[in-house]
C-alpha cells in the first residue's frame, strides 16, 4: 500500500477496526515509513488528551443537588393511585428498570471486555511479527544499541535490559501499536523460542502484580511498575515465561 492508501485505513487501524489482512499491510508499511508512523502517532496523542481528567466539568455540589431535589418533586407530583395508573405506565417502570439493570451489567462487563481485547490485540501482534519474518526493527544484541533506537521515535524511553547471562538473550527491537498507542516490542530468545515484550506508559500509577494467561496456544504475562505497562508474549511453557519476568524484574 502506499501513504495516500494507508491515510484511508489509518483511523480505522487507530480503533481496531480492520481485518487481519489490511493490519498486516498497515503495520508493514508503518514499519517503514515515518510521516504515516508520524500520523498514527498524533492520533493517538489526541486520544490521550481527550482522555485527560483535567477536560472533564465536575457539576458543582450546589447545581447536582437542585437538579435531584427537581426530579423528586416531579415524581411526587405525577404519583397516583396504584389502581389508576394504566398498564401501559407500569411497563414503562419495568422497561426502565430493564434499561437499568442492562446498563449496569455493561459497566461491571466492560474491563473483563477490555481485558480480553487486549489479551487478544497482543497475541495478534506476537504472531504478526513472526508471520512477516518482521522481529526486529532494528536487530542487536546490545542493549546500548537497542535503547538509543528508540529514541525520537516514541514519546517515551523504554527501558532495555540484556538478559543474555540467564539464557534470555536480547535479539534487538521494533515499533509496535497496542493499546490504541504507540509502543515499543523489545525481542528476547530462548533456545529456538522468541519472547516479544511490550512496553508502554501506564494508565495509572498503581504498580500492578504479575499475571498470566493463555490465548490460542500463547503465554501471555502482564504487570505493571506504575510507570510502564510490560506484557510478554511466547509460546514458552508458563514457568519459563515466569522465569524470564522475574530476571528482567531483578535487574
Amino acid at each position: 500500500m502506499n501513504c495516500p492508501q494507508i491515510q484511508k485505513l489509518i483511523q480505522a487501524h487507530h480503533d481496531g477496526e480492520l481485518d487481519a489482512a489490511n493490519t498486516l499491510q498497515v503495520d508493514e508499511h508503518l514499519a517503514d515509513c515515518p510521516q504515516c508512523f508520524d500520523a498514527l502517532r498524533r492520533l493517538s496523542t489526541l486520544r490521550g488528551a481527550l482522555q485527560n481528567d483535567a477536560l472533564r466539568f465536575t457539576a458543582p455540589a450546589g447545581l447536582r443537588a437542585r437538579i435531584r431535589a427537581s426530579v423528586a418533586q416531579t415524581a411526587t407530583s405525577e404519583q397516583e393511585p396504584v389502581r389508576a395508573r394504566p398498564w401501559f405506565q407500569s411497563m414503562g417502570w419495568v422497561a426502565a428498570a430493564i434499561a437499568v439493570v442492562v446498563s449496569i451489567l455493561t459497566l461491571t462487563m466492560q474491563p473483563a471486555r477490555d481485558g480480553d481485547r487486549l489479551v487478544a490485540e497482543l497475541t495478534a501482534s506476537h504472531v504478526r511479527s513472526l508471520m512477516a519474518a518482521h522481529l526486529t526493527d532494528v536487530a542487536s544484541t546490545d542493549q546500548h544499541t537497542v535503547k538509543p533506537w528508540f529514541d525520537g521515535k516514541l514519546d517515551f524511553a523504554p527501558p532495555v535490559r540484556d538478559l543474555r547471562e540467564t539464557g534470555f538473550p536480547l535479539l534487538g527491537g521494533r515499533l509496535d501499536f497496542i493499546d490504541g498507542r504507540p509502543a515499543a516490542a523489545l525481542v528476547y530468545g530462548r533456545q529456538k523460542h522468541f519472547i516479544n515484550l511490550f512496553v508502554w506508559p501506564a494508565k495509572t500509577a498503581a504498580p500492578r502484580k504479575l499475571t498470566t494467561t493463555q490465548r490460542n496456544g500463547y503465554n501471555l504475562a502482564q504487570w505493571s511498575d506504575g510507570k510502564m505497562e510490560f506484557s510478554a508474549v511466547s509460546d514458552l511453557n508458563e514457568a519459563d515465561l515466569r522465569v524470564f519476568v522475574s530476571e528482567w524484574q531483578g535487574r
